[in-house]
């Protein structure tokens, strides 16, 4: 039964405050034994450190919460009497250290003390003064008996006898200078040496208190990390879970649970719950209101992209996940910037020791870096290059681009008309990755009716691009000349007639522009779309025009980082084997460090500009990423598996 007021399952909702207090009491013990949430990524990697998986029985959430609590009752208990015993050994230290260092100066001094505060007419002060100003202080107090005894080299021991009237202006004098009176506490022998002693001993043995206690923390540590984080991670699935449930609605003898399942799993959740009232319907995104979550479905290959989407948000509404298309682009690009089969071959066994080794995010990260180290293995072979040497050479594969000419008695240099060829290449991989990106951006307002806005803006930038891009091979063609229209040779890759090709380009372009400038502006004109005023969109338009112009430029050029990559990488192999002239012996351990370099800080930068390729040129054409990830009702987990029983 339901509570009417707030539309709480009282039931459901005592057990969500029992997790939440379960949570925070593991949480809290966790952060006190300075345990850490997970593994370092270096401890899992090359220590092969695993994260231990706990299991738990119970009939229902009611009992496992029991079972958790049970479980982590005995070690909060151990936890705080371990605490509670440190802070007093540590104080304990403390104070004892502090009255060391206090005693320090007089530790050389011995004499009983004992009976110098006895004396009934005059007033006896001892004080610790520093040397350089011992003799101002003495004149301070000349007709006073004033005995000093030297201690150190930078203070000494004062000795102040004076009537019993003259106490007042004795400490005046001594507040003058900074000066403390110096008494030795009760408790310890009189004689400054004999208590240095044995403060000394204290202070050993408080220490030793100390570590003891910090090492039975350490043991406590040790044998209960495992469990502790099970119970946390545990209390927080069902906290999250428990207050996603708790509203019943505000039914007197019902409860109401409403969420979203998977249409392909709709038979199966009918089926477990038809003891109970379920009804369900299907929701499509372009047809309701934001909220309706996203759940984003890849093959098993594909699946660990999603990290790179979802890290510009989850597709929503009638966006396309692009997962797919990164999947099979991205390690492309990586394995062309990165191109020697050699390093190729290194990166894919890292990335295989971080698959078998890790679970979660890092299994997939593991992923990702092996299809790019194979990407890069296969390019290498193009290439024609491993470790820096000519693949040629070990094996009778000839490449199919060669960047690297290598002239027998000669050093080893960059070949130009392989890096022609790849900068040339790294242009058409970019127009086709900007055509893809704007053909989703067209497609999606088609998905979403768009009209206006596909006919006004979308289909003319797709096909002003293109176009452009046709004109370009036509002025490539004709000799880099913009008399097109004049030449009929063949253009080069499409073999299309210079003037034909050219004056279709030209004609599509003019027509785009037109369409950019003053399409949304009579759109608005006729009522067919609201917002701005059609002043401010014909304007609008011009400056649309412009902007995308120099942004189709600047963006395409920016896939010749895909080449300049790759000869930097070629570049480095190249200066690195030079040191071959060298013998052996002294040329092979400097060889290898310089390859490891290499690999590590290129992946790191190569990985930067593949990521950069992708969110620049390619996200930001078509993707908003406004949508809200599908969660289950019973969170992923690391370390807990549950038996229900």
């Amino acid at each position: 039964m339901a509570d009417k007021e707030s539309g709480f399952d009282p039931l459901v909702q005592g057990l969500d405050v029992r997790a939440v207090r379960l949570f925070a009491l593991a949480d809290q013990t966790v952060k006190n034994l300075a345990i850490p949430l997970v593994p370092g990524t270096m401890d899992i990697v090359f220590r092969g450190v695993k994260i231990p998986n706990s299991e738990f029985e119970a009939r229902n959430w009611d009992d496992l919460l029991r079972n958790a609590e049970a479980m982590l009752s005995p070690i909060v208990d151990e936890m705080r009497k371990q605490r509670s015993a440190l802070q007093e050994a540590t104080s304990t230290e403390t104070n004892t250290q502090r009255l060391l260092d206090a005693m320090k100066v007089v530790s050389g001094f011995s004499a009983d003390l004992r009976n110098i505060h006895a004396l009934h007419w005059f007033r006896v002060t001892l004080a610790v003064v520093e040397n350089p100003t011992l003799s101002e202080f003495s004149r301070s107090l000349s007709d006073l008996t004033v005995i000093s005894h030297t201690l150190s080299q930078s203070h000494s021991l004062v000795l102040i006898a004076s009537p019993l009237s003259e106490a007042g202006r004795v400490d005046k004098v001594m507040k003058a200078f900074g000066v403390e009176p110096f008494a030795i506490p009760a408790d310890l022998p009189q004689n400054p040496a004999e208590a240095y002693s044995k403060l000394t001993q204290e202070s050993e043995a408080a220490l030793k208190e100390k570590e003891a206690v910090k090492s039975e923390i350490a043991q406590l540590r040790a044998r209960s990390e495992t469990t502790l984080l099970a119970v946390r991670e545990l209390a927080g699935v069902a906290r999250d879970m428990l207050d996603d449930v708790r509203m019943a609605g505000g039914m007197k003898r019902f409860a109401i649970i409403s969420g979203y399942v998977p249409t392909r799993r709709e038979k199966e959740f009918k089926d477990r719950f038809a003891q109970w009232m379920v009804h369900g319907e299907p929701v499509r995104h372009e047809e309701t209101d934001a909220g309706v979550p996203t759940l984003m479905e890849n093959t098993s290959f594909m699946a660990p992209f999603q990290l790179i989407t979802e890290a510009q948000g989850t597709p929503g509404g009638h966006e396309v996940d692009p997962t797919p298309i990164i999947s099979f682009v991205f390690p492309i690009f990586f394995g062309m910037m990165f191109g020697d089969l050699g390093h190729g071959v290194v990166l894919t066994l890292f990335a295989l020791l971080i698959r078998q080794r890790s679970t979660g995010n890092l299994r997939k990260w593991g992923n990702i870096f092996l299809a790019a180290g194979i990407s890069a293995s296969v390019f290498g072979v193009l290439f024609g290059e491993v470790f820096g040497f000519s693949l040629h050479s070990y094996i009778p594969i000839p490449p199919l681009i060669e960047i690297v000419q290598r002239p027998l008695g000669a050093n080893p240099t960059l070949d130009p008309g392989g890096v022609e060829a790849v900068l040339v290449i790294s242009i058409l991989i970019g127009i086709a990755h900007m055509t893809t990106a704007m053909g989703l951006d067209a497609y999606q307002s088609f998905k979403g009716r768009e009209t206006v806005e596909l006919a006004t803006e979308k289909l003319p930038t797709l096909a002003m691009y293109i176009s452009g891009i046709g004109f370009g091979f036509a002025f490539v063609g004709a000799g880099y000349s913009f008399n097109v229209l004049k030449t009929s040779s063949p253009a080069p890759l499409l073999g299309l007639p210079n003037d034909l090709l050219g004056g279709a380009s030209l004609a599509v372009v003019l027509v785009s522009m037109i369409t950019l400038l003053t399409g949304k502006g009579i759109a608005i004109m006729v009522g067919k779309f609201q917002g701005e005023s059609a002043g401010s969109a014909f304007a609008n338009g011009g400056i649309e025009v412009f902007e995308r112009i120099s942004k189709f430029l600047a963006n395409t050029i920016s896939y010749v980082r895909l080449a300049i990559m790759l000869l930097v990488h070629a570049s480095l192999l190249l200066v690195t084997n030079m040191l071959l002239a060298y013998p052996l012996y002294i040329s092979a351990v400097p060889i290898v460090i310089f390859n490891i370099l290499i690999i590590v800080f290129e992946v790191l930068i190569v990985y930067i500009q593949d990521l950069r390729l992708h969110i620049y040129e390619f996200f930001s054409k078509f993707y908003q990423g406004t949508g809200t990830p599908f969660r289950k009702i019973f969170p992923d987990r690391v370390r807990v598996r549950v038996n229900w029983l």
